[in-house]
């Protein structure tokens, strides 16, 4: 039987965080994902890196851990971060007196203000309300949230970590009230196995409940539906909040070459019920009408959904999502449920997955017996590239693919260099919305940069492949015969994987109501009505 010390379940921003952090203080653990890295809550969202000031009137201390986390974050992850900056708009029709709360309270949390005239916003945002009565400026900032996904995991890999994708948890094995180990299944051969260890931890986001129930256990996890929307183009230059109560549609996230807006707030039976509901992306777009009015005239390209975990009383499990704080709940439950060695991080946001990291770290660590501090707020997740390779970059490939290779591949970009030396068709550049290269395609494959890409979907968040405005509708099928050419799929798998491909991103594109996108999609599907009969 195949043996560690911690077993983690869970791929998302929490999980790999956590095996990083045990990685570094010298703990043997194995993370296992069922799907991909980031498949679930942490890559369903709008990818906003707090400041905490969404937060400042309702939550202090997740408004100061917010503040203190995107500070670490920018100074480790910077590969990873886009800073754009944020503003906070509030609007004739909205409350004065939340004004007055809104700057105390970002005031107690740390948080950096700067107020603006109505005239300075629209130099700035051109494309908001002249509505407008106060403004103010905070560090918000963008995040890719499949780099910094895989860059942890990656990093932990190189720290002597492992990492199981495509591998479900199908039984944690308990003995005298302790955990002795888990059972798993490759979700792609059926093939399983058993791995014997002494902590299991639970960081399976909105999926924290149905882990727990493996062995008898009810954690108090509400799982909160947000639906999400994308547009073909950067409608603002920062992050753009309503400065009102937190409610739904009130912000927009700029990253990359698209805009997403968000969010809804909707209370689900199950985390995997992610299903946007009729007449909620016309719901959505009224309502960011008061802060963004020619919002309809832009080309709206995809809408998906994800489900947030928040841990709640179970009287409040009745109410809105709204009202539920975003903070994060660590359970030992050997205090909670007389079970050793079954530890569960539940709640929390994208911003503070470090912190959740250091803390469920530091319990695993003291059950152990290892005495290591935390090093995650202070080591470099992955070193920016050095100035000679970013140079040499711009000898083969285009400018902005440069640009784009040099911020993903970070010091990792003289491998993509070689290939290119070695067969200048490595450069083909396969994706023309976020300039991804032959040459990378194929280390994501190998699994030289991260986790290996194991489908299409896999190959775009290792790359960001298909996330630009044709969603995919030109670059899957060339990444498809570039995998196939390798000799990693067959011709019926490659197909397969395509059509799988498709067949989840036409789902996102048929939710956007009638318009622009419904020309596209029409125009995919007759380039792949041949193919996919």
């Amino acid at each position: 039987m195949e043996r560690t010390q911690v077993v983690i379940i869970g791929g998302g921003c929490t999980g790999t965080g956590i095996l990083r952090d045990l990685a570094l203080r010298g703990v043997p653990a194995v993370l296992f994902e069922k799907k991909d890295l980031a498949f679930g809550a942490t890559g369903r969202c709008h990818g906003l890196l707090h400041s905490g000031a969404r937060y400042a009137v309702k939550d202090a201390e997740a408004a100061r851990e917010c503040m203190e986390e995107n500070q670490i974050l920018k100074k480790i992850a910077p590969s990873c971060i886009e800073d754009t900056g944020g503003m906070f708009v509030h609007l004739q029709q909205d409350d004065a007196e939340y004004v007055k709360l809104f700057v105390s309270g970002c005031r107690q949390a740390g948080i950096p203000l700067e107020e603006l005239s109505p005239a300075e916003v629209h130099v700035r945002e051109p494309h908001v309300t002249t509505r407008i009565t106060r403004a103010y400026t905070v560090p918000d900032a963008h995040i890719d949230v499949f780099q910094l996904t895989a860059v942890n995991a990656q990093d932990a890999i190189e720290h002597g970590a492992s990492v199981r994708t495509y591998t479900e948890i199908i039984g944690i094995d308990v003995k005298n009230k302790r955990v002795t180990g888990v059972r798993y299944r490759n979700c792609l051969t059926g093939e399983t196995g058993a791995m014997a260890c002494e902590i299991v931890v639970n960081a399976a986001g909105p999926w924290g409940a149905v882990v727990a129930a493996q062995v008898g256990i009810e954690v108090n996890l509400i799982c909160n539906r947000g639906s999400l929307v994308i547009f073909n183009q950067r409608l603002t230059r920062g992050i753009v909040n309503r400065l009102k109560v937190p409610g739904d549609c009130d912000l927009i996230v700029p990253g990359g070459p698209v805009s997403i807006l968000g969010t809804t707030s909707i209370n689900v039976a199950h985390p995997d019920d992610m299903t946007i509901n009729p007449g909620e992306i016309e719901y959505m777009l009224d309502l960011a009408a008061a802060a963004f009015p020619h919002l309809r005239e832009a080309r709206m390209i995809r809408a998906f959904a994800g489900v947030r975990p928040l841990c709640s009383p179970k009287a409040a499990a009745a109410g809105g999502g709204r009202e539920i704080s975003r903070n994060f709940v660590l359970l030992d439950h050997r205090r909670e449920d007389d079970l050793e060695g079954f530890i569960s991080i539940l709640g929390g946001k994208l911003t503070t997955y470090r912190l959740m990291a250091q803390v469920t770290s530091d319990l695993v660590c003291s059950k152990l017996g290892v005495d290591r501090e935390c090093e995650t707020h202070k080591r470099i997740l992955r070193p920016s590239a050095s100035a000679a390779s970013i140079r040499e970059a711009e000898k083969y490939l285009p400018l902005p693919a440069a640009q784009k290779a040099s911020h993903r591949l970070g010091n990792y970009l003289p491998l993509l260099l070689e290939k290119i030396k070695q067969n200048r068709l490595q450069a083909e550049i396969l994706c023309e919305c976020e300039f991804v290269t032959r040459g990378e395609l194929e280390l994501a494959v190998a699994g030289t940069i991260t986790v290996p890409a194991q489908t299409v979907g896999d190959i775009g968040r290792r790359t960001r492949l298909g996330f630009g405005t044709c969603q995919g509708g030109f670059c899957a099928y060339k990444a498809m015969i570039a995998v196939y050419e390798q000799g990693v799929w067959s011709a019926a798998q490659a197909k397969n994987e395509l059509t799988h491909y498709l067949g989840e991103r036409w789902k996102g594109q048929q939710s956007v109501p009638a318009g622009k996108q419904t020309r596209q999609l029409a125009l995919s599907r007759q380039l792949y009505a041949e193919m996919l009969s």
